[in-house]
């Protein structure tokens, strides 16, 4: 993810104190979000989830700040996608993370998209 997925970063900050809600997405973010859930829906047709590769692994760590973007704008992914990110906020290190998040006073003005 680091380096991949360059327009979703771009217009999809990370930003987990944001009320989820969608925003106006550009094409190449959708391409983005298409290829994101050729992906996951090819992982777990394969490995049968409910993570990637089954369980838990290093790739969903990677992939969990996707998760908080595509949740955090209401991106629409299918059925199998939406699985796998209900699956992956469904962690109880995600709630932790998430708390975290919120309790956090350090703001950067132009990463906070309305």
């Amino acid at each position: 993810m680091h380096g991949s997925f360059l327009p979703l970063r771009r217009n999809c900050t990370m930003n987990m104190r944001r009320t989820p809600g969608a925003i106006d997405l550009p094409a190449d973010v959708l391409a983005n979000v298409v290829r994101i859930d050729e992906i996951w829906t090819d992982c777990r047709a394969r490995y049968g989830g409910p993570f990637l590769f089954g369980a838990f692994g290093a790739a969903d760590a990677m992939y969990a700040p996707v998760v908080s973007r595509l949740h955090t704008y209401a991106v629409a992914v299918g059925p199998i996608a939406r699985a796998y990110m209900d699956a992956v906020m469904a962690l109880p290190a995600w709630a932790k993370w998430q708390a975290r998040a919120v309790e956090e006073t350090w703001v950067l003005p132009e990463f906070e998209i309305a």
